[in-house]
């Protein structure tokens, strides 16, 4: 072989090389192209994290939002059953309570606070680990508005099972004994009012348009619940380094 051709052997890239010799050889030429640079800088290393797009992550969130907003109808059902009813006799021309100083008026809004702030605990662990790669203040926003959605719509459940059972009183004949189902009486959310109010400059009678009450106390739950995950999270991101995931 020629002196040339032996100088152009050895300028040849070391991507021929196998991959075991040039991680074993850090010297050989080309080694520091096909490794990873610690120098690289933070654009190069968020390149390589494919995943982590602020697109991904928006779809991730709203994915949570829709589930915990599907968990309002279970969460409803199990309130209407394990909630206590205040029992009702009609009379000519109205009806009373047979307890007048029960608690059941007030064991509604207990349990239904109760039963959010179980379920928000839950949601925001579940979250943290199962989206582990998503975590984030975006995840977080999707965990307080799917949290709000839910209670809202089981709230809407109740009122509907609510005005249902004082229709069906009014028709009932004198001496029937019906139990009245649980509703939420401390909120008050009419977004239309609010809008009226907002139209011609009220924002103050906007906000109270807007008092979720027992409706936040998922939402406050669940934020408590992923901050302090993120308080002790090992990693300054608060996700898995790749090469925590990835073993070398």
């Amino acid at each position: 072989m020629t002196d040339d051709a032996e100088r152009t052997a050895e300028l040849r890239p070391a991507e021929a090389l196998p991959d075991d010799v040039q991680n074993a050889d850090a010297g050989l030429p080309g080694a520091a192209v096909a490794g990873t640079s610690p120098d690289d800088g933070p654009a190069e290393r968020r390149g390589r994290r494919s995943g982590r797009t602020l697109g991904r992550d928006l779809l991730a969130s709203g994915a949570l939002a829709v589930i915990l907003t599907a968990l309002g109808f279970p969460f409803a059902m199990l309130w209407q059953v394990i909630t206590p009813r205040v029992e009702f006799v009609t009379v000519e021309g109205g009806w009373y309570a047979v307890d007048t100083y029960s608690d059941g008026y007030v064991r509604a809004d207990l349990y239904f606070a109760g039963m959010g702030l179980a379920l928000g605990i839950l949601a925001a662990i579940v979250a943290w680990y199962a989206m582990r790669g998503r975590r984030g203040p975006i995840v977080l926003l999707g965990l307080v508005i799917g949290s709000i959605a839910c209670q809202v719509v089981a709230w809407r459940i109740g009122r509907a099972e609510w005005e249902a059972f004082w229709d069906a009183a009014r028709a009932a004949a004198p001496g029937m004994h019906m139990w009245r189902p649980p509703s939420v009486l401390f909120v008050s959310l009419d977004p239309g009012t609010a809008w009226d109010e907002l139209k011609v400059g009220h924002v103050t009678a906007a906000l109270d348009s807007f008092q979720l009450g027992a409706l936040g106390v998922m939402a406050l739950a669940a934020v408590f619940t992923y901050t302090v995950c993120a308080g002790w999270s090992r990693w300054p991101s608060l996700r898995p380094s790749l090469r925590a995931r990835v073993p070398e």
